[in-house]
């Protein structure tokens, strides 16, 4: 049993952060499952993937996004446990590491980047809307289905987690059928086979090292890989939080991977097989293929995008970000407010307009991912023993506090591991999570002996009890 309770000195709670009971979970392994599997079907992932094909084959490229997606996936098992265990969200759980403050700066460059990557999917989703409503009433206005869109994809996220893994549930088979016929009708329509395809791409002629193209993959899902326990704080824990997370990560595994590997590679094939397409003229390209054999699939792929930006922008854009926004005001924001305000900034501010740039965008906060993930881990694994006290967590003048509200020892090494990323660009996560890692043990043990809270956790450990589950 978690068995926090709020007092008056936790200014930092609010009902939206609390730890969520081993009894109220509601997210079971194949629920989790049907969540990166969701967040796997990226439309605007054809703009961030296909690129790849300037260095590598298509055959390469199946290796490197299954390799990818499986190191992802070792990175979100490294925060996923303080989810299970505590039962808290990433923007309550990174206090400890950064300290209050530092965590709301930390909080913020994450959400950044969603709420870039949450505009871009949703004006795609509202692109889809609009093309249902010309086909099939004669209706072309892009503002409402940018609106629509944006009030759907609340409405989704304000029923939390598990409101996420039932639409992908219910979803889940149109994504799949829809997804083979549009690879099937490619294939048929120019007339090549899976096989002859594998051979083709290095667009450019040049190779590069596949520890590249692994920084691009992890980049694109970073965000969701350094605070995964925003997701993992609603999974069930029956086998206990340790064996739970082996079976958790088996989840991602089947589900995220191989969807990843077939969605990506079908957005690679288009640009092999129509020379001259580009990643944003991908879905294009499907569209007017399907639309030439009925006008009936023509809506139907406009409704897998809709369903898969939904499904993505939800799970990897919205949730995250709505927790982090409840606790930079926690006083005042509540899920709910929090959701709404994120949504309504993230589409005034029309990131769709930045087009090419949105690559470089990815590949910046990239770089900053690398370096909060080795922060994290160091601290929850190596200094204090996978030991946390949600009782200085949830207040600004607790333990954690460290010097005004900032942990030293975590900001410096964030800024050099950050800057290692950027010298180092080809390699930069694999680079700087490692460096990130040494220089954050080696500042923490020197401001250790001031602020001994950052080197030694004297809280106690929670132990799952069968009556816990009850």
């Amino acid at each position: 049993m978690i068995g926090f309770q709020a007092k008056t000195e936790h200014d930092l709670y609010n009902e939206s952060l609390a730890p969520v009971e081993y009894n109220k979970r509601k997210v079971g392994y194949l629920g989790m499952g049907a969540i990166w599997f969701g967040i796997s079907v990226q439309v605007s992932g054809f703009l961030v993937m296909t690129p790849l094909l300037n260095y590598y084959t298509i055959g390469q490229l199946f290796w490197i996004f299954g390799i990818g997606q499986a190191i992802l996936g070792l990175s979100s098992y490294i925060v996923q446990e303080i989810g299970l265990k505590y039962g808290i969200s990433f923007a309550t759980s990174i206090v400890a590491s950064f300290g209050p403050l530092g965590g709301k700066i930390a909080g913020i460059v994450r959400i950044m980047p969603s709420a870039i990557f949450f505009g871009v999917n949703g004006y795609l989703g509202a692109s889809a809307i609009n093309n249902v409503t010309r086909l099939l009433f004669g209706m072309d206005n892009m503002w409402f289905a940018i609106i629509l869109n944006a009030a759907l994809l609340v409405i989704v996220t304000i029923s939390g987690a598990k409101g996420i893994e039932r639409f992908t549930s219910l979803a889940a088979p149109l994504l799949i059928i829809v997804g083979v016929y549009m690879f099937h009708i490619l294939l048929k329509t120019y007339n090549v086979t899976l096989g002859e395809i594998m051979s083709l791409g290095k667009l450019s002629g040049h190779s590069r090292n596949w520890l590249f193209a692994f920084g691009v993959i992890i980049g694109n899902f970073a965000s969701v890989a350094m605070g995964f326990n925003d997701f993992s704080k609603d999974g069930k824990v029956k086998d206990g939080y340790k064996k739970s997370g082996y079976l958790h990560l088996t989840s991602y595994l089947i589900c995220m991977v191989p969807s990843f590997i077939f969605y990506s590679i079908l957005g690679c094939a288009v640009m092999v097989v129509v020379p001259g397409t580009t990643g944003g003229e991908i879905l294009k390209v499907l569209t007017d293929i399907v639309a030439g054999q009925s006008k009936i699939l023509a809506v139907l792929i406009s409704v897998f995008v809709f369903a898969a930006q939904l499904s993505t922008n939800t799970a990897a854009n919205l949730l995250p970000s709505v927790y982090v926004v409840c606790s930079l005001i926690p006083k005042y924001l509540k899920f709910k407010s929090a959701t709404i305000l994120f949504a309504v900034i993230a589409v005034a501010i029309q990131p769709w307009k930045i087009g090419n740039s949105l690559d470089s965008v990815l590949t910046i906060f990239g770089l900053t991912a690398g370096p909060v993930i080795a922060i994290i881990a160091t601290d929850y694994y190596y200094f204090r023993k996978r030991k946390y006290s949600l009782d200085d967590i949830y207040q600004t003048n607790g333990k954690y506090y460290y010097f005004h509200g900032m942990n030293p020892a975590a900001m410096i090494a964030y800024v050099i591991g950050t800057i290692i990323a950027f010298i180092c660009f080809d390699y930069s996560y694999f680079i700087s999570l490692a460096a990130t890692c040494l220089i954050y043990i080696l500042l923490a043990k020197y401001f250790g002996k001031t602020y001994p809270a950052i080197i030694k956790e004297t809280a106690k450990d929670i132990k799952i009890e069968s009556e816990d589950l009850k």
